[in-house]
């Protein structure tokens, strides 16, 4: 198979939420002065609403503290989404160089790169202005489509818009939300990145039935393997 097209998870992939400041959502907890047991529950209720758009971070807060009965001050809630806005930007700066070679060497190959993610928007609010946007010809986002992984069309949705068969694409990901079986659905190839979750405190385990790549330059060689 002669592939044309390169696409991407976000978070633990290109870029990483671990190895700089975080704002928890213990921290959260504690600004809004809900216990995070709690929290959790109705936080993750939420969960899906928010990558599908359907809810955004505000709101999903303000249904945490109605379902708990808090009252929060709405300074409070501005500035909890100003630290969730900040500290998730903060992932774009902390990019290993290597994911950067990566993209060049697949731009110079001639293929199509793009980015699908599950997120909700204040995860990232600064992506189209950050330095690896530059390197993609389509970004779909979930809470920008309606569509989440691994639902195989988000996966259709991203070939359709590089104009790529999705038997032509290779899909790159940690493997969290299982993205790489529904990558593999889709009838893409799928490789496991590890080069950030190799450096968290419990290790994913290597997944059965896709390749892995346990550095950034490795996916080069399993495309072309």
């Amino acid at each position: 198979m002669e592939y044309k097209a390169v696409i991407f998870d976000l978070f633990e992939t290109l870029i990483t939420e671990w190895g700089h400041k975080k704002y928890t959502k213990g921290e959260m907890c504690s600004d809004l002065g809900v216990e995070k047991e709690i929290f959790d529950t109705y936080w993750e209720e939420k969960e899906e609403e928010r990558y599908l758009g359907n809810i955004d971070f505000r709101d999903s807060i303000l249904y945490v503290c109605e379902k708990t009965g808090k009252h929060v001050e709405e300074s409070t809630l501005s500035e909890i989404l100003d630290k969730r806005i900040e500290t998730k930007s903060q992932c774009f700066e902390f990019v290993d160089p290597d994911v950067y070679r990566l993209l060049e060497e697949l731009k110079s190959a001639g293929f199509r790169l793009a980015i699908v993610s599950n997120c909700s928007m204040e995860e990232v609010k600064v992506i189209r202005q950050s330095r690896i946007y530059e390197y993609f010809d389509q970004i779909v986002l979930s809470y920008e489509v309606n569509l989440q992984k691994p639902d195989v069309r988000i996966y259709q949705k991203a070939a359709d818009l590089l104009g790529v068969a999705a038997e032509e694409c290779v899909f790159v990901g940690d493997g969290g939300s299982k993205e790489l079986e529904g990558a593999k659905a889709a009838g893409m190839k799928a490789i496991q990145a590890k080069w950030y979750t190799n450096q968290h405190p419990y290790k994913r385990e290597s997944m059965a039935g896709v390749l892995t790549a346990e550095e950034p330059l490795e996916v080069v060689r399993l495309i072309q393997g």
